[in-house]
């Protein structure tokens, strides 16, 4: 049941993070979603210049503005209206707007760079009388801003890595938690996918860029012993398919206890 949920928070903006966030909505109306509509936090809007994204399809000398989270929300809510107000009606359900809110969370200051190259200290961004949630910018290529959270509550403090390579950052955030649940993928990823190398310039640049934003499961462990945590979960397994025999396997340089991670796991903080 979803009555004590008080916000919900997504670390960037890709799709494989934010698809099932209307269904959820939708669906968690009837597991007791909580009254009142539902902050959903996340990274704030950016510009890109023609300049730095060849690719994109720009005039030159020209820029965009990339969305944020509440420009998201805002859309999803609007793409599924028809939806919500026939279940309004038919079924005395709150609409899908009075159940949930965009919140753009607001950088630490102007001019904050959008990846993790600089270091930075964790800022607040949520705060009541169960729970301290603090943010930091990861690096996760070219979707910036792309955020890590911290959640300290009186039974301990827990890290989500988000989307990121390797990263002093969340090393910073998560210093002393007790759980830090971080990304990997698989160092032969690119082997399972493309086969044996060499690779035609296509697929060597698309395993190169892949790499580059993500964290082999064999740096993790030592991420994890830097911070100091307690415990080591590994998450966002990519390819998807390996054993977590196979993971936990990859993992070294880390003296806590490591698990690899699966839907609807949980854990005692003491």
């Amino acid at each position: 049941m979803m009555h004590d949920l008080a916000a919900i928070f997504l670390t960037h903006l890709h799709s494989d993070h934010t698809m099932d966030l209307v269904n959820f909505a939708v669906c968690g109306y009837l597991q007791g979603w909580p009254d009142g509509s539902l902050p959903v936090y996340g990274p704030w809007p950016r510009l890109i210049k023609a300049a730095d994204y060849p690719k994109a399809q720009l005039e030159p000398g020209s820029t965009r503005r990339v969305p944020g989270t509440t420009a998201m929300v805002d859309n999803l809510i609007s793409a599924f209206a028809a939806d919500s107000v026939d279940r309004a009606l038919s079924g005395r359900k709150a609409t899908l707007d009075s159940r949930m809110h965009g919140v753009d969370i607001a950088p630490p200051s102007s001019g904050v760079p959008l990846h993790s190259s600089d270091e930075l200290d964790p800022w607040v961004v949520h705060e009541d009388d169960r729970v301290r949630v603090t943010t930091i910018l990861v690096d996760h290529g070219n979707m910036a801003p792309a955020l890590a959270y911290r959640f300290d509550c009186d039974s301990g403090a827990v890290v989500f890595s988000g989307d990121t390579a390797p990263s002093s950052n969340l090393v910073r955030l998560a210093t002393g938690a007790d759980i830090l649940v971080h990304e990997v993928i698989d160092p032969e990823f690119g082997r399972r996918e493309f086969g044996e190398p060499p690779y035609p310039d296509h697929q060597r640049i698309l395993i190169e860029g892949i790499y580059a934003k993500h964290t082999l499961a064999t740096e993790v462990g030592a991420i994890a012993q830097r911070a100091g945590v307690r415990k080591l979960v590994l998450s966002h397994y990519a390819p998807s398919y390996l054993p977590a025999e196979y993971w936990r396997g990859q993992v070294s340089g880390f003296h806590g206890a490591v698990h690899a991670g699966q839907d609807l796991d949980s854990f005692d903080l003491h």
